[in-house]
């Protein structure tokens, strides 16, 4: 789930725009999903001086605002492409075919505009020859290096996500949970972030004490709900928002590209219980949170020509034992743990030397 707005850039990322990361551009959709996040997170964490905005596909965008944001739509001519991209060192892409211009990466090489594609493993079209004009795959996991370079592009590198740490409350969770959340963002329909399995799980806990709240973005039939269970449709307008309540967060994903709302509530002191698959269980380490698959047992996605976009399957009577079990125990060594690791791997100062080193090598 993603915010309606975002807020203004602090003094301290306008202070990085002044940096050499200020001739740089994001392409990327305007919007309240995952993707219109990202982008938004690249620009305050790393100081980027512009956004090229592409029309949204799956929902509502927002237009360019000011002088630093345009229109880049897919169907402009290569003369006003070229005239685009003439303004700027470098751009930074998400992977996301059909949404950004087919001529991009062609006039950018043309132009010597540096590119460098942010690819999302599970849709990534790894023997599409028009890679060879990427410069960088930055990978904001440790998987998705490892799905680019299974393809022999080896001008990959592994970046942490640009997370911007200052959205979100740093929470402190003590004693055994009482309060589960969920967060669905927009489910589709193949419940990629595991709504009905959390709803199913939760239901198999026998406790009156417990209780969960689910959010989504859009409204979609479920499995059946009891009193304990609470679902709450519709954007925010403060991301921190949906971090704000709860004593453990339950995201059984099936598939994740990023994994935004695996970091999100990790970063924000929320113990997490996921699917023991990666990137999920790059961000969530400790054993008692990870929930194993179901055995021999996967889903081909509905675009299944993509050879490794595959869902793979939470044990529901796994994740069950596991919300028991948080009920039972202090959640307080993990909120700590995850608080830690947050601060450490997404420090915004260590995240922009790292980006800005990374991209001028290039």
């Amino acid at each position: 789930m993603t915010a309606a707005t975002l807020p203004a850039l602090t003094g301290a990322h306008r202070l990085a725009k002044t940096g050499e990361l200020a001739a740089w551009a994001v392409v990327a959709r305007k919007d309240n999903t995952g993707f219109g996040r990202g982008a938004a997170d690249l620009r305050r964490v790393l100081g980027l001086g512009q956004h090229f905005v592409c029309p949204s596909d799956r929902i509502d965008g927002r237009p360019p605002e000011g002088d630093d944001e345009r229109w880049l739509r897919p169907d402009v001519s290569e003369d006003e492409l070229a005239a685009l991209l003439g303004t700027v060192k470098g751009i930074l892409f998400f992977e996301t075919h059909g949404v950004w211009h087919p001529s991009l990466l062609k006039v950018a090489r043309a132009l010597g505009v540096k590119t460098v594609c942010i690819p999302t493993w599970e849709w990534f079209r790894g023997n599409d020859p028009m890679w060879a004009l990427c410069d960088l795959f930055a990978c904001p996991t440790k998987f998705t290096v490892d799905v680019v370079t299974r393809f022999g592009w080896k001008q990959a590198r592994y970046l942490p996500w640009t997370l911007d740490l200052d959205r979100f409350p740093a929470r402190r969770i003590n004693g055994p949970a009482r309060l589960f959340i969920h967060n669905a963002g927009l489910v589709d329909r193949d419940d990629r972030k595991g709504t009905r399995d959390a709803i199913r799980a939760f239901t198999r806990v026998k406790r009156d004490d417990l209780r969960l709240i689910v959010r989504m973005q859009n409204d979609v039939p479920l499995p059946p709900l009891d009193s304990r269970i609470e679902v709450r449709i519709g954007d925010l307008a403060d991301p921190g928002d949906l971090y704000a309540i709860g004593d453990v967060a339950i995201q059984p994903s099936k598939m994740e590209g990023i994994g935004f709302m695996v970091i999100e509530p990790v970063a924000s002191g929320l113990p997490v219980l996921t699917t023991n698959y990666p990137p999920m269980n790059e961000f969530v380490r400790q054993p008692e949170m990870l929930t194993r698959l179901k055995w021999f047992e996967r889903k081909a996605y509905a675009n299944n020509w993509v050879k490794q976009a595959h869902l793979r399957l939470p044990r529901i009577s796994d994740l069950a034992r596991q919300i028991e079990w948080c009920a039972r125990n202090d959640m307080a060594p993990f909120s700590a743990a995850n608080r830690r690791f947050a601060e450490s791997t997404f420090d915004p100062t260590s995240l922009r030397r790292q980006w800005a080193e990374c991209l001028a090598a290039l």
